[in-house]
């Protein structure tokens, strides 16, 4: 009889299937999680940096109140930033209040695109859900005086959902996940601020440059100022107006081209872009790149195209200015008016104090032709237009107000205007070893010292021109350029003294330019600048000699270079500057 023979072997290999075949699917159920799931959480992550950019844009925009401003600028981030979102359907900011207290209700307005769903929120009240943190597993906060009031707070939530590729077959088709942000705006303590260079061109890039050439020198730094109405440095500042909407070519509004070149802004120590530190105005630490550089084009925060482009050094990175700061302070100052004829697209906001226009009554007085009543025409004094003659020869006017009825007016030995205003109708060329002194005692020699407060000097037509060993010393001297003048100085061993007036209606005002043309201040052997420098159509130009010059200038102009070796240093005193408003700051505070 034959008996069938059996082993265990063939059940062990079918339960090793069996297992090997759960494995297989477990595995698989995993991987498929862990695919999904990383991809959730990097929509979760690229929706917390949008939210966070959108709420902190719209709280600046809504510093004043202006929730609509807020919102509307929050939507063009989230359109700009969230990945394929393009336009936000169903969104409106009409709603939002244009003015805000503790009786405007909260709105919210909400929009789609895709995948994407984002709702925005302003005023945010105290009991808002926005205010409760959305970190995973995150408990509550309570509400702070920290956290400011409503109208201060701009919330943005997004709502991202995601397909799922793999999950899908254990069941989980897709998964929502919502992050929200809450930012808060706040005026700072101190109000107003010595900006150091304020470059007004709207469109443009290579607004500000700097081209250095060697020896790790070549570019521009401002330096922190002192605060007198408090004790405490402010932070070197430079803001640029432009929109970089225009004419780019590949370079940024802030340029800086060459290794050895740097742009770079300076403020109180212990930042986290502290490259060093040295002693700063009142004997206190000046922490070297803890300054500001404010920036209206797109591309910062950092140093990104269209923004800023750089070959060399940029400290610290450019951060995002809320709106254009424009020309405005310095004409309300100087020259207030119910409303100011610029060209489209430059208006800037009328003077609402009571008219004082003074650089309009100035060019009526002094812009026309011939000598005006009260001055002393120069040749029909019986002076010739080129001054020449041998070293230690000058010639001394009679103190009074002066009609230079010349074109060239020539100096090339030294000519000293003692006090009162000085009207040039040509060129003013200083070379040689000539000297031009004007509101200059004569009493005690070269270099003199000032003969009163305050001093014009009036450029109808041509160029300020010095060259060579030629020295021009303007003492508390307010200088005029019409459209049809300029500066054309080419450095050399002659020195440079300007200062603004010490009292009268141009106070602190060195220079007012309307004219166009390149506004050029070569490296001397001594510069010495202090005050305001207007030129806001021109292009300021700055031409190192290889050494550092610090002047305590501000200097506002369309835009501005600095070209060689030198290194220009920028630090305004505060109480002889034009003082800016303060910008709203931001504060992510959910």
């Amino acid at each position: 009889m034959r008996t069938a023979k059996t082993t265990g072997r063939t059940g062990e290999e079918g339960a090793v299937l069996l297992i090997v075949a759960i494995a297989l699917v477990t595995l698989l159920a995993i991987a498929a999680l862990v695919i999904d799931l990383g991809a959730v959480r990097s929509n979760r992550a690229a929706s917390l940096v949008a939210a966070d950019a959108a709420s902190t844009a719209g709280a600046l925009d809504a510093a004043e109140g202006d929730g609509r401003a807020g919102c509307e600028t929050a939507l063009d981030y989230l359109e700009l930033n969230l990945s394929g979102v393009g336009t936000l359907s169903g969104a409106s900011c009409l709603g939002f209040p244009t003015s805000c207290d503790a009786s405007t209700p909260s709105t919210t307005t909400t929009g789609t695109s895709g995948d994407w769903t984002v709702t925005l929120t302003y005023p945010v009240p105290d009991a808002a859900a926005l205010l409760d943190p959305s970190a995973i597993g995150a408990s509550g906060q309570a509400i702070s005086t920290d956290d400011g009031d409503p109208c201060e707070r701009f919330g943005v939530s997004i709502t991202s959902n995601h397909e799922h590729l793999f999950a899908s077959i254990i069941g989980a088709a897709s998964q929502d996940t919502t992050v929200s942000s809450v930012a808060k705006t706040f005026i700072p303590p101190s109000e107003d601020f010595a900006l150091n260079l304020l470059i007004l061109e709207r469109y443009d890039c290579d607004t500000i440059t700097a081209a250095g050439s060697g020896g790790g020198l070549g570019g521009i730094v401002v330096d922190a100022v002192l605060n007198t109405d408090t004790g405490e440095l402010d932070p070197g500042y430079i803001a640029i107006d432009s929109d970089a909407s225009g004419v780019c070519g590949g370079d940024g509004v802030l340029d800086v081209d060459g290794s050895n070149a740097y742009i770079r802004a300076d403020g109180p120590t212990g930042c986290d872009t502290e490259t060093g530190t040295h002693v700063g105005p009142g004997g206190l630490t000046v922490g070297e790149g803890c300054g500001a550089l404010r920036l209206l084009a797109p591309g910062t925060p950092g140093c990104n195209y269209p923004a800023c482009t750089s070959s060399g050094t940029v400290s610290p990175d450019p951060s995002a200015g809320r709106e254009r700061i424009t020309r405005a302070p310095v004409d309300h100052r100087f020259n207030c008016k119910a409303a100011y004829p610029m060209p489209v697209g430059w208006e800037i906001d009328p003077c609402t104090d009571a008219p004082a226009p003074h650089i309009d009554n100035l060019v009526a007085a002094y812009g026309g032709t011939g000598t005006p009543t009260g001055f002393t025409s120069w040749t029909g004094a019986g002076y010739p237009c080129s001054i020449e003659g041998g070293p230690g020869t000058e010639i001394i006017a009679p103190a009074g107000n002066w009609h230079i009825d010349c074109d060239p007016f020539e100096v090339k030995r030294t000519v000293v205007f003692p006090a009162g205003d000085v009207i040039f109708d040509g060129d003013v060329v200083v070379e040689s070893s000539g000297v031009l002194a004007l509101n200059s005692k004569p009493a005690g020699g070269y270099p003199y010292s000032p003969d009163s407060d305050a001093a014009i000097a009036y450029m109808r037509n041509g160029n300020l021109i010095k060259a060579g060993e030629g020295s021009v010393l303007l003492y508390n001297t307010m200088m005029y350029y019409s459209a049809s003048s300029g500066i054309a100085m080419s450095g050399g061993t002659g020195a440079l003294t300007w200062t603004g007036p010490q009292s009268g209606n141009f106070e602190a005002l060195s220079m007012w330019s309307e004219s166009p043309a390149v506004h050029q201040l070569a490296g001397q052997a001594a510069l010495d600048l202090e005050g305001v420098f207007f030129a806001p159509w021109a292009r300021v130009v700055y031409r190192g000699n290889g050494s550092q010059e610090q002047v305590a200038a501000q200097f506002v102009s369309r835009t501005l270079s600095s070209e060689g070796q030198g290194l220009l240093v920028v630090r305004p005193n505060f109480d002889r500057a034009v003082l800016f408003p303060a910008d709203p700051d931001t504060q992510l505070i959910r």
